[in-house]
């Protein structure tokens, strides 16, 4: 890609270094340096122009009310390619179980605070959350798949698991709070300069969901330790929402159900591997497998650490 003509059509001056930012799982993404700043830029393949115009309003706004965003964001197509460009956010990723736990329970204040100003900026809709995969439909791509190979092992505990649990099935419609959320808030989208958190980034996910949902997933992707959930990390960071919004224990462990269902539901690390011959989430997907057989045999301990937090909070 020209990168000097496209950062002519941006009305940069010349780039000085264009590095190619590897965080990102769907857009290719890269680093500028420009006489006129240093800058973010990512090609659009998973997200429309048109979804870009609306975050850039919502963005505008966040940011006027101090809420580290990327903002302003332009827009421009070149060479039969959507291009979105922002100024660089400081700070540093870095893995929820590196983060102390008074950063835990600030990220979840802030958290709180931006689901405040969304409902307060964005109309009300319904919940684009689906309905819960069901058992027979993940029973029957798993059944097709390969014994052997990627993910044999895992295929197989899940072939045994599923009919065991059923039952557990969640209902279709997860209970509310419902609002606009991120809908992404992992690693590689937040960035803190020391304990301080100074980049909420890729809003390509925004959505109406159950607040609780946001919460129970991002928790479990921040503080996953490889082995598990860091639970005190869990509940500073719940502790730190509830001080500043309000979420029953019932809709955080509905929240925490969903997602354990989904994580022993899905299919989709294993079709795209096996179908697609693509192999960009295969680490994720052995990441969820260790995280599922964990939450298991810890759901209990997890509904502990939601109380937890509500007698803290």
């Amino acid at each position: 890609m020209d990168h000097s003509a496209l950062a002519d059509r941006f009305g940069l001056g010349p780039i000085s270094s264009c590095t190619p930012l590897t965080q990102g799982l769907m857009n290719p993404n890269w680093r500028w340096e420009t006489p006129s700043g240093t800058f973010v830029v990512k090609r659009l393949c998973d997200v429309t122009p048109a979804a870009v115009r609306r975050q850039r309003r919502i963005l505008e706004i966040l940011a006027a009310h101090g809420l580290p965003v990327p903002s302003p964001i332009d827009l421009t197509e070149f060479d039969h390619h959507w291009y979105a460009k922002a100024p660089l956010l400081p700070g540093t990723h870095r893995t929820g179980t590196d983060l102390a736990p008074p950063t835990c329970h600030d990220l979840g204040a802030v958290l709180a605070g931006m689901h405040t100003r969304l409902r307060e900026i964005l109309p009300e809709e319904p919940s684009s959350l689906p309905a819960p995969a069901d058992v027979p439909t993940a029973l029957a791509v798993l059944s097709r798949l390969p014994t052997d190979g990627f993910g044999a092992t895992e295929i197989a505990h899940r072939l045994r698991l599923l009919p065991e649990i059923a039952a557990d099935r969640p209902p279709a419609v997860t209970p509310g709070p419902l609002g606009w959320t991120h809908g992404d808030l992992t690693d590689r989208n937040l960035l803190f300069t020391g304990e301080r958190l100074t980049g909420i980034l890729d809003w390509d996910r925004l959505a109406v969901r159950p607040y609780g949902f946001e919460l129970i997933r991002t928790a479990a992707i921040l503080f996953d330790t490889g082995d598990g959930l860091d639970l005190p990390r869990v509940t500073a960071f719940l502790t730190g929402y509830r001080s500043r919004r309000e979420i029953s224990d019932a809709a955080l462990h509905a929240a925490a159900h969903r997602r354990w269902w989904d994580y022993a539901t899905d299919t989709f690390f294993l079709r795209r591997h096996h179908d697609h011959g693509d192999h960009t989430f295969d680490h994720l997907f052995h990441r969820s497998s260790r995280l599922l057989r964990w939450w298991t045999t810890h759901r209990a301990d997890l509904d502990a650490a939601i109380t937890a937090a509500w007698a803290r909070a």
